[in-house]
C-alpha cells in the first residue's frame, strides 16, 4: 500500500470513529433525556396526588365549618325571636 491509501484508510477510520461517537453520546443523551422526563412524571404525580388529598380535606373542614356555621345562625335567630316573643 502506498502512503497516500493509508494516510485515507486512518482518515476514514478517525471519521468513522467520530461519527460513532457522535451518534453514540445522541443515544445517551435521549435514555438521559427519557429518564428525566420519567422522573420528572412521578414527581408531579405524587405532587398531584398530595394536592387532592389536601383538597379533600379542605372540603370536608369547609363543609364541617359551614355546618356549625348555619346551626349557630340557626340559634342567634331562634333567640332573637325568643327574646321578642317575650317582650
Amino acid at each position: 500500500m502506498n502512503r497516500k491509501t493509508m494516510i485515507g484508510i486512518a482518515a476514514g477510520a478517525v471519521a468513522l470513529a467520530g461519527v460513532a461517537a457522535y451518534f453514540a453520546k445522541r443515544r445517551n443523551d435521549r435514555k438521559n433525556f427519557e429518564a428525566n422526563a420519567a422522573q420528572a412524571k412521578d414527581h408531579f404525580k405524587g405532587k398531584l396526588n398530595e394536592l387532592q388529598r389536601k383538597a379533600g380535606k379542605e372540603l370536608k373542614n369547609a363543609a364541617a365549618e359551614t355546618k356549625e356555621a348555619v346551626n349557630s345562625a340557626k340559634e342567634r335567630a331562634n333567640d332573637w325571636v325568643n327574646n321578642a316573643a317575650q317582650a
